[in-house]
């Protein structure tokens, strides 16, 4: 009887503004966005300029991770075969309560369990030393 090794998820390796993202996320342990230190904007994904200011000054804000979930998608097949023992999982777009939105995977939910709008908290979870994965919770 020969036992099947569970393939290990792909980490991405971020680089320039989105490196700084998932380190200032992993630094503090929680969710933080960036922000325009000039007029207080939120802004993600990153950007060098602020789109309401055009100021290049900002810092990675901490942020309640509370918010509503934006778009949703249930995925039934996966490339990475790391995922392959959690179909089907959901991935969800978040709307933060600060107003800008993020991507992460709902945690132990079952497709039918969620619903546009539902109140959700995003947490952060490291996956090595420079990425930052998010993780979805019903409210």
């Amino acid at each position: 009887m020969s036992t099947a090794k569970s393939a290990r998820k792909y980490v991405p390796k971020p680089e320039g503004l989105n490196l700084e993202f998932h380190l200032a996320c992993l630094e503090a342990g929680t969710l933080r966005i960036q922000r325009c230190t000039d007029c207080g904007q939120f802004r993600h994904p990153q950007r060098w300029y602020c789109p309401s200011c055009h100021s290049r000054n900002y810092d990675f804000a901490p942020v309640s991770g509370s918010g509503r979930i934006y778009s949703m998608a249930v995925n039934h097949f996966t490339v990475d075969r790391g995922w392959a023992d959690e179909l089907p999982y959901i991935t969800a777009v978040v709307e933060l309560d600060e107003g800008p939105r993020v991507v992460g995977s709902l945690r132990d939910v079952q497709p039918g369990e969620a619903s546009l709008g539902q109140p959700v908290h995003v947490a952060v979870e490291a996956r090595g030393t420079e990425f930052a994965y998010l993780w979805v919770d019903l409210a």
